[in-house]
C-alpha cells in the first residue's frame, strides 16, 4: 500500500503567512487602476504631498512606465519633507525595463527611510523624454497613506524639490514618483487565531489517529 504524506495544518498556517507576507511585504502608495490622462512632464519634477497614518518606511522609489514597456530614459525619485531641504532619500532609476514593475511603475530599493505620522512628506521623479500621469480616484491608495495635493517643481528646473501647487489638485497626485512602503504586521488577532485553529486541528488529528488505530485492530 502506497504511503501518502500531506502538508500539517501549522505548515498550511505557515505557508499562508508567509504568502501574505510576501504580498505586502513592498506595497505601493499608489496603485492606479485605470489611466485617464498622460503628458509630457520632462520639464519639471512632478509628485505629491502626503501623510501617514501610522509609522512605516519606504523602501523603494518609483517612477510612471507608460504602455510597462520600460522607460525611454532614466528618472531621477526623491523623498523630501515637505518644509524643503535636500532630500532624505533619492534613487536613479535606469532606462529599459530592467527595474522592477509593479503594476504601472518601475522601482528601485533604496535604503529604509522611516515615515512618522503628524509629518508631511513630498515624492517626486524627473523623468526626460517620457509620457507621466495622473492620480486623481483612479485607483488603490495604501491605507497608511493621505494623499494631500499634487506638486510639481518651477518649470524647467529639471529635477528639483516640486515645491509648487494649484488649487483643486486636493488628493490628486502628478506621477511622477511613487514609493512602497514596508509590510504591514500581522494584527495579533491573526496569530491568536491561528494558534487556536492549528490546537483543534491538532485535537482533531488525536482522534483521527485514535479512530485509525481501533480499526486497525479491529481487522487484525
Amino acid at each position: 500500500m502506497r504511503s501518502h504524506r500531506f502538508i500539517g495544518f501549522p505548515g498550511l498556517i505557515l505557508l499562508c503567512v508567509c504568502t501574505v507576507w510576501s504580498s505586502l511585504a513592498q506595497a505601493a502608495a499608489i496603485d492606479l487602476t485605470e489611466i485617464i490622462f498622460e503628458y509630457d512632464g520632462s520639464t519639471w519634477t512632478l509628485g505629491w504631498k502626503f501623510s501617514v497614518t501610522a509609522p512605516t518606511s519606504v523602501e523603494a522609489l518609483g517612477v510612471y512606465d507608460s504602455g510597462q514597456d520600460g522607460l525611454a530614459g532614466p528618472a531621477q525619485v526623491g523623498l523630501w519633507l515637505a518644509s524643503g531641504g535636500a532630500p532624505l532619500v533619492q534613487t536613479t532609476i535606469a532606462a529599459g525595463t530592467d527595474a522592477a514593475l509593479d503594476g504601472y511603475f518601475r522601482f528601485a530599493p533604496v535604503s529604509s527611510t522611516a515615515l512618522t505620522p503628524g509629518i508631511e512628506y513630498i515624492v517626486g521623479a524627473h523623468l526626460d523624454s517620457d509620457a507621466t500621469s495622473l492620480f486623481g480616484g483612479n485607483g488603490i491608495v495604501d491605507p497608511r497613506v493621505s494623499v494631500i495635493d499634487a506638486r510639481y517643481s518651477t518649470l524647467g528646473t529639471g529635477f528639483a524639490f516640486p515645491d509648487q501647487t494649484d488649487p483643486g489638485t486636493e488628493g490628486a497626485a502628478f506621477l511622477g514618483g511613487n514609493f512602497q512602503l514596508t509590510a504591514v504586521p500581522l494584527p495579533a488577532a491573526a496569530w491568536l487565531f491561528g494558534s487556536g485553529v492549528i490546537g483543534m486541528l491538532g485535537l482533531a488529528r488525536r482522534q483521527f489517529q485514535e479512530s485509525r488505530k481501533t480499526m486497525n485492530q479491529s481487522h487484525e
